[in-house]
């Protein structure tokens, strides 16, 4: 079974993340600038999640419609946030082709296939259900920083016991992907994450037939930099 069926569909993600709740009064304003689109754009959210960043897309006037693979997610996201929703797999989106504005992928949701193939097929579905002219923000970690901020730490166990777990990271032989282990409510999880370079970014992007691809190296919109803590992506379907 695929790593993110079950560790993203467990009451400890809420726990494991919570900071998240809080970064969202930040990161949620910030992305839905950068995405760009006039107030009325039909705009995905994938993954949802809970629906942290939904209010922030609503206030600048979007017609949001959200979609994860976490029914747990879904559940809490109508509960707090209700919104037209659906389970969705990445590789096989539930909408109809060139019905959206936007595709809002924030918080490294692209790199959690194990193929390359599979990976490139997710670009393939956001760009499939966008209209000509349509955005797709794609939210990442930077590699750079994500290697630096391990060198240290990598593969030692530390705690987290604010937050209630501990956790685990190291890089594999060809330093493409993160595997990071937790520990929370006696349960263990493995997340296996494939981290690209810019290049590998931008050659995937443009293999799923995007153009107009434009690089920021932080919430705030500044350039992009190797060395940036976030690698933010904002590509046109033509």
């Amino acid at each position: 079974m695929d790593w993110f069926i079950g560790d993203f569909n467990h009451p400890a993600y809420f726990t494991i993340y919570a900071d998240k709740e809080v970064e969202a009064g930040v990161e949620g304003p910030a992305l839905a600038g950068l995405l760009n689109l006039p107030p009325g754009s039909r705009v995905l959210d994938l993954p949802c999640g809970w629906g942290r960043l939904h209010p922030h897309l609503r206030e600048l006037g979007h017609e949001v419609f959200g979609g994860d693979l976490s029914p747990l997610n879904l559940k809490r996201h109508q509960l707090e946030h209700p919104a037209p929703l659906v389970r969705m797999d990445f590789r096989a989106l539930p909408f109809r082709s060139a019905s959206a504005d936007g595709v809002f992928c924030a918080f490294t949701s692209w790199g959690y296939f194990a193929s390359d193939e599979e990976n490139l097929l997710q670009l393939l579905e956001f760009a499939r259900v966008l209209r000509s002219g349509g955005v797709l923000l794609l939210d990442l970690a930077g590699r750079e920083s994500l290697r630096a901020a391990l060198s240290d730490v990598e593969g030692y166990w530390l705690d987290f016991p604010k937050e209630g777990y501990q956790e685990r990271a190291t890089w594999d032989r060809a330093k493409r992907r993160i595997r990071t282990e937790r520990r929370c409510q006696g349960q263990r999880f493995r997340h296996d994450i494939w981290i690209p370079s810019d290049a590998e970014v931008r050659e995937y992007l443009a293999g799923a037939g995007f153009r107009s691809i434009a690089a920021f190296g932080g919430l705030d919109g500044r350039p992009w930099e190797p060395q940036a803590e976030r690698w933010i992506y904002r590509a046109i379907k033509p």
